[in-house]
């Protein structure tokens, strides 16, 4: 990785492009109807990382892309469908607020909040049918059904605190892995390049989702609500089993001091305290950082198919980037 290229600056060499995005991605939302404009309007302005688009963007950049319109409306598609499955999120989680902002359905109700996700969902379906590529189109159909099936998957694991690491990884890799995958894959077709390296790109890209996740789990216990922009373990109260508390059961440390919580089954805000505490200081928290980074190595190992450019350096640094964020 090149000496300059580490933090947040994965963003370098599409700079001017995010820039365009973002502008043409809040005059899309104004040109919509009233009431669901506003609200995509809100989680627009309550920021995020726009962290699909840039790959879009970057994996476009590894090839030629003939239609820069084409690249604009894939990202675009794909930062709808990812807003539209956190309204849906917030929605079944009864999340009060995310980064800070009151949810839609608390802001609206729930219904509209239905409505709203469902609306972008297919927004995101209609921008990728203008680009025209029938296997754009089966793969991002594939994904959000892929998507739908992990939140079932989610529902139906919640408070089982025996899963296991395969379980546990089919449940992250459709929460997010996919979106990742299927970002890196619309910018490479649209960038021109051969089956090979879009193959190898999408697979970067779930690799990435992967150490995303773990990283973001870990989060959930270690950051404080100002960074992460949601209530400290949060995925806990909801019964979402992750890694680092799956890995702190077994912390020999740890000596049967979870289980007595666990099993009460009705726990109240002073038990899930009591959790967190145990868990951050639990080996479970450097365990979960070490398969984060093996899935980053994983995925910059697929990197070594494509030559010495910015958007290789970009993709290296978004590697290190997901596990070393706070927020």
């Amino acid at each position: 990785m090149s000496a300059t290229m580490t933090g947040t600056d994965f963003i370098a060499p599409i700079r001017t492009e995010l820039e365009d995005f973002e502008h043409r991605l809040h005059d899309t939302v104004r040109d919509d109807l009233g009431p669901v404009a506003e609200a995509m309007e809100q989680i627009l302005e309550a920021g995020g990382k726009r962290l699909r688009p840039a790959l879009v963007f970057l994996a476009a950049g590894l090839g030629r892309p003939k239609s820069p319109d084409d690249v604009v409306r894939a990202a675009m598609a794909i930062e709808f469908i990812h807003n539209a499955t956190l309204i849906h999120d917030d929605l079944i989680d009864g999340a009060p607020t995310r980064r800070g902002l009151r949810t839609i359905h608390e802001s609206l109700g729930p219904n509209p909040a239905i409505i709203i996700g469902d609306y972008y969902f297919a927004k995101g379906a209609n921008l990728m049918s203008q680009i025209g590529n029938p296997s754009i189109d089966a793969l991002l159909s594939q994904t959000v059904m892929t998507i739908c099936f992990g939140e079932m998957l989610q529902l139906t694991s919640q408070r089982r605190y025996d899963q296991s690491l395969d379980e546990y990884y089919a449940k992250i890799e459709r929460k997010t892995a996919v979106l990742l995958a299927a970002s890196t894959y619309c910018g490479a077709v649209l960038g021109g390049l051969d089956v090979a390296h879009v193959e190898a790109i999408r697979r970067f890209g779930h690799l990435l989702g992967m150490s995303f996740q773990i990283a973001d789990d870990v989060l959930d216990y270690l950051a404080t609500e100002e960074e992460v922009g949601k209530p400290v373990g949060n995925d806990l109260k909801q019964g979402t089993v992750t890694l680092p508390l799956m890995l702190a059961r077994h912390d020999p440390a740890v000596d049967g001091r979870l289980e007595a919580i666990l099993e009460k089954g009705t726990l109240m805000d002073a038990d899930y305290a009591e959790v967190v505490r145990i868990v951050r200081g639990s080996r479970g928290i450097d365990e979960s950082y070490a398969y984060a980074k093996a899935f980053g190595d994983k995925a910059r190992a697929e990197l070594q198919a494509f030559p010495p450019s910015a958007y290789r350096d970009a993709f290296e640094a978004l590697t290190y980037y997901v596990v070393g964020r706070r927020s």
